[in-house]
Formats: C-alpha cells, sequence, structure tokens
C-alpha cells in the first residue's frame, strides 16, 4: 500500500471517527430530552462549556497529560510539553517530547509514553460517561455527556497508524517500534543515547550506536536528532573536521525541519558557541542559519 493511499485511508477512518463523536453528541441532546427535563439556563451553559472545551483543545490536553504522565512512570524526563489554541497549516494540536533517564529499556519506555495519550482520552471519556449514567442529573454531568464523544475520539484517532505533515501519529509510533523498522530502529538509538547522556558523558556512548543503524530519509525528525547527538559527538572526540561536515548538512537540512525543529538547532549552536570559538573554522553557517531562522519566525 503507497503512503497516498495510507494517508487516504487515515483521513477516511479520521472523518467517520469524527462524524460518529458529532452524532454521539447529537443524540446526547435527544437523550436529555427523553429524561423527560426542560432544558434551563445551567443546561444551555453546560452545552457552551463543551463548545469551548473542544474549541480549546481540552481533549488535546487530556492526551499531552496522558504522554507527560506515561512517560513519567515509565522513567523518562519531560523535554517538552504545549497546546496551540490556534492551529497552523501541518502543525499538531499539541505535543509532549521526553527523553529516558538512562539507556535501559527503551523501547518498553517509548511504548508507554506512545500509548499513554490515547490511554488517557480513553479512561477519561469512560469515566465522564460513568458519572453521567450513574449520578442524579446535574448540569454538570450534562457536560460530561456532551464531552465524552470527543475526548473518546481524541484517543481513537491517534491510534490510527499515518505518517502526516504534523508528524508521526501514536499509532504508526506504537507499530513501527512492534515491527522494528528502520526510522524508529533510529529513534530508538537516539532516545538511548539521550538516556545514557542524562547521567553520563559522550565517552559512554558507544559509537556504534549512532553510526550502524539503518539508512533513513534526511527530512524525517529522528535523522535530524541523530545528525544533532553525531555533531556533538564529534566535538567531544575532538574530531573537527567531522562536526564541520555534520553541522554543515545539518544547516543544509534545516529546510525540512518545523519552526520548533529550527530553533533548537538555534539553541544547540547557540550551547557550542564556545567550542566554535576556538575553532573558528566550525563557525561556518551558523550566522546565516540564524538570520534565516528569524526571518522565516517572523513570516509565520
Amino acid at each position: 500500500m503507497s503512503g497516498k493511499t495510507k494517508k487516504t485511508l487515515y483521513f477516511v477512518c479520521d472523518g467517520l471517527l469524527f462524524l460518529l463523536a458529532c452524532a454521539c453528541v447529537i443524540l446526547s441532546f435527544f437523550l436529555f430530552r427523553f429524561e423527560g427535563r426542560s432544558p434551563a439556563l445551567w443546561d444551555y451553559i453546560a452545552a457552551v462549556a463543551f463548545a469551548l472545551a473542544v474549541v480549546l483543545h481540552v481533549p488535546t490536553l487530556v492526551h499531552e497529560a496522558g504522554h507527560l504522565l506515561f512517560g513519567k512512570i515509565a522513567g523518562m524526563k519531560k523535554a517538552a510539553f504545549q497546546v496551540t489554541m490556534v492551529l497552523r497549516r501541518g502543525n499538531a494540536a499539541g505535543r509532549c517530547e521526553m527523553f529516558p533517564k538512562n539507556g535501559k529499556h527503551v523501547k518498553g519506555k517509548l511504548l508507554c509514553f506512545a500509548v499513554g495519550g490515547a490511554a488517557m482520552n480513553l479512561f477519561v471519556g469512560g469515566a465522564l460517561l460513568a458519572l453521567y449514567f450513574s449520578l442524579p442529573y446535574h448540569p454538570t454531568l450534562f457536560f460530561c455527556l456532551l464531552l465524552a464523544p470527543f475526548m473518546i475520539y481524541e484517543g481513537l484517532r491517534a491510534l490510527l497508524p499515518a505518517d502526516l505533515a504534523a508528524g508521526k501519529t501514536d499509532g504508526a509510533v506504537i507499530l513501527g517500534a512492534l515491527k522494528n523498522r528502520p526510522e524508529e530502529q533510529v529513534m530508538l538509538s537516539v532516545l538511548t543515547a539521550q538516556g545514557i547522556l542524562y547521567r553520563k558523558g559522550f565517552d559512554s556512548v558507544p559509537r556504534d550506536l549512532l553510526f550502524s543503524l539503518p539508512v533513513v530519509r534526511e527530512d524525517l525528525p529522528a535523522f535530524h536528532a541523530l545528525l544533532m547527538l553525531r555533531t556533538q559527538y564529534f566535538l567531544s572526540q575532538n574530531e573537527d573536521t567531522a562536526a564541520k561536515d555534520a553541522l554543515d548538512r545539518l544547516y543544509a537540512l534545516s529546510e525540512y525541519m518545523g519552526i520548533e525543529e529550527q530553533f533548537e538547532i538555534k539553541r544547540y549552536l547557540r550551547f557550542f558557541e564556545g567550542k566554535f570559538e576556538a575553532q573558528k573554522n566550525l563557525l561556518f553557517g551558523v550566522e546565516k542559519l540564524e538570520e534565516e531562522l528569524a526571518a522565516r519566525s517572523r513570516k509565520i
């Protein structure tokens, strides 16, 4: 099955799940009326609160919180957590990035982290329904009944495997890790190296961990992270020529990166500024990159 077909299938399934969630919300209004109650002011307020919760990406917030919680349980440390109220084309509504605190059992930690978002959505959605049907009616419970379908929808759509413009879905990451696909192998190597570096230095990172890996597309985020680690590794080993080549390559690939990744590179380059000042030839491209990143951010 081609990549285009897989994306089409994902959007069809996603659309069907969305329509099902909307149908459940509409059914909730009929269920409310069939209970023999006339809508009151607080019922309308509950409906407005539900609409605001969806617009403000509350299901997404719960999803990312699930990643954070499950990642913490698995022994990972937060690197970034964000939920965006205003979406731009190609960007995700939220993101949670974590890395392991050591280099052990990284695959299990990644799977736990990846499944955490959907698990939290499904748990909260089920809990909202349980509250509505088990407790005496209250407008707050009406809000729970309306929000539950979209909470469950957020969890189910994340489990659909797809490689989108905003990145891989959780389902794609889980499937790739279980099948040991090349991109996931690179991702696991990056996470393992980050786990080792959390407590130790590059001398403790096996060279094969960063260099004996399958070939993947250069526009993938996993490869960008790997290239950053390789650059750092070369610098730690005083391999200045190799570090310069890796830095040049990293700069050339910046056009494939999102704005967040671009600023990560900017911070990364500044982090090694001391080393670059000692070796002036390693400053190649740094000023030009910073100017270009600033220009792109202003356009966005």
